[in-house]
């Protein structure tokens, strides 16, 4: 297929790599490269990790610590919390693991869906992470 009928914001000069190739992309930047995972669902070995390298994180594991790892929109729904966020950590080879650089909660509504969750919590990222850089430029 060509990579625009995949998703709108792939063209077909979008370069795709493979977890290895980006894992050896990052391996070789300078250390003080500013590197951000969205939705990347893969561990960064240490050798890889920067100092600059931070995930977005759609649980509020601040809170619940249970929302670690994958699907913690569904986690949430499961659990029947009342509350949930998103939460911008720095990268460590442990699973949504390191330290807290910030955070936003999000009211989980009675008749709250995994898919109206989803995107909630994407558009409270979005907020989050534009905050978030305009402190670092």
């Amino acid at each position: 297929k060509k990579r625009g009928t995949w998703h709108s914001s792939i063209d077909d000069d979008t370069i795709l790599l493979s977890h290895n190739d980006i894992v050896k992309t990052i391996s070789i930047l300078p250390k003080d490269t500013f590197i951000t995972l969205h939705g990347y669902l893969r561990l960064i070995p240490q050798d890889g990790i920067s100092d600059n390298m931070y995930n977005v994180h759609p649980g509020d594991i601040v809170k619940y610590p249970e929302l670690k790892g994958i699907h913690p929109q569904a986690k949430a729904i499961e659990l029947n919390l009342p509350s949930t966020g998103v939460v911008i950590h720095k990268v460590i080879p442990e699973v949504d693991s390191g330290e807290i650089i910030s955070s936003a909660e999000y009211t989980i509504n009675n008749n709250e869906t995994e898919h109206s969750l989803i995107n909630n919590l994407r558009d409270l990222s979005i907020d989050l992470w534009c905050e978030f850089l305009r402190g670092k430029v």
